[in-house]
């Protein structure tokens, strides 16, 4: 009788493991940077727990066939869907949203975990698509309005651009015609106007602010200006974490989560920061070229959607650091404070590290 042999079982692709591990510790030392003073080192040792959770579910999902996902992908979505419909009506709420599932030993925030959810629905749905049918696409496209539409209300605008990031990445994989593309735009440029509309007006001035944000210094270009002072006020080598004076007396708001960048960049200077810029960088690129050496579409397709929800996501939140995006309160990938967002990510990547092991297939002896 013919044994099955995986010959690449323990064939690891260590920039995956190596990268979220230097991430970790730089993640933790900007938390006790901007928490020394303030004597907030729970936040630390949270992280910390956090992150040991995250590796140890990294390596389950690695150490797991990713082709046994494909066929729950339907159930995983309206799992999802299910948990941010209970959010909409007895979700915890803070900051005036309602984000997060109370299950007193942790606070699970179920847009998050849709990302890993849409991103595997997303791959399954299209992995079998010989040809692109627009059939299938416009079925797609009102499947994801649903989750979409019920994180919008949560509020979480940010969120819900990560996944239209998704969206777009998915799309733009199966490679649809020219035409597509012009009634895609065209879509847009019609519904933009609408979809203004439907923001909060704190969400609207969020997105004006970063372009003149000194028209309002104290309420909504407060973060911008003092994000962009932290920054700046690292110089090229930095203050060192233990002189990070805007995040530990304060000035730099939810320092911990969504601008922990602003922390890095203070204590580390620039250099701190191109170094960060690029272990992003390459931690895509690995994710992008794995998905070329995927053996079957569903493999493909995810690492391509995972490459352009990180993309997106990394972009947003550096980039309202430093001025140059809106503050729509999108995290740092494996730097930001959370829970479930550094479980989903280290989820999501422990995927993509099972698709690398399992490049080769299966061998028989």
């Amino acid at each position: 009788m013919k044994k099955v042999r995986s010959k690449n079982r323990l064939s690891f692709d260590w920039a995956l493991i190596v990268i979220p591990v230097l991430f970790a510790v730089s993640s933790l030392a900007t938390l006790y940077s901007i928490t020394a003073i303030s004597g907030r080192t729970d936040l630390v040792v949270t992280q910390a727990i956090y992150f040991a959770i995250s590796f140890v579910a990294y390596f389950l999902f690695a150490a797991m066939d990713y082709r046994v996902l494909k066929p729950y992908a339907w159930y995983l979505y309206f799992i999802g869907i299910a948990l941010l419909i209970f959010v909409e009506f007895f979700g915890k709420t803070v900051f005036g949203s309602s984000r997060w599932i109370n299950l007193g030993f942790f606070q699970l925030q179920p847009s998050e975990l849709m990302k890993f959810i849409y991103i595997i629905f997303a791959a399954s749905y299209f992995s079998d698509m010989q040809k692109f049918k627009l059939k299938a696409v416009v079925l797609f496209l009102a499947a994801t309005l649903i989750p979409a539409v019920l994180i919008l209300r949560e509020p979480d605008l940010g969120t819900t651009l990560v996944i239209l990031a998704s969206l777009i990445t998915i799309i733009i994989s199966i490679k649809p015609p020219a035409k597509f593309y012009y009634f895609s735009i065209a879509a847009i440029l019609i519904f933009a106007p609408v979809a203004w509309y439907q923001l909060r007006p704190y969400q609207k001035a969020r997105i004006t602010s970063f372009m003149n944000p000194e028209k309002d210094p104290r309420a909504s270009g407060y973060n911008v200006i003092q994000s962009k002072i932290a920054v700046g006020s690292g110089g090229l080598y930095g203050k060192g974490f233990s002189g990070a004076t805007q995040g530990q007396l304060s000035f730099l708001p939810v320092a911990h989560i969504d601008f922990i960048f602003s922390g890095w960049a203070e204590a580390t200077g620039f250099i701190g920061s191109i170094l960060l810029v690029f272990l992003y960088c390459f931690l895509l690129f690995r994710i992008f070229l794995i998905a070329n050496l995927s053996r079957d579409r569903f493999g493909q397709l995810y690492s391509n959607a995972l490459g352009g929800l990180l993309a997106f996501q990394i972009m947003i939140n550096i980039g309202m650091n430093i001025g140059l995006a809106p503050i729509t309160g999108i995290p740092l990938p494996l730097m930001s404070y959370g829970g479930t967002s550094l479980m989903v990510v280290s989820m999501m990547i422990g995927v993509v590290q099972s698709i690398y092991m399992r490049r080769k297939g299966l061998t028989f002896e």
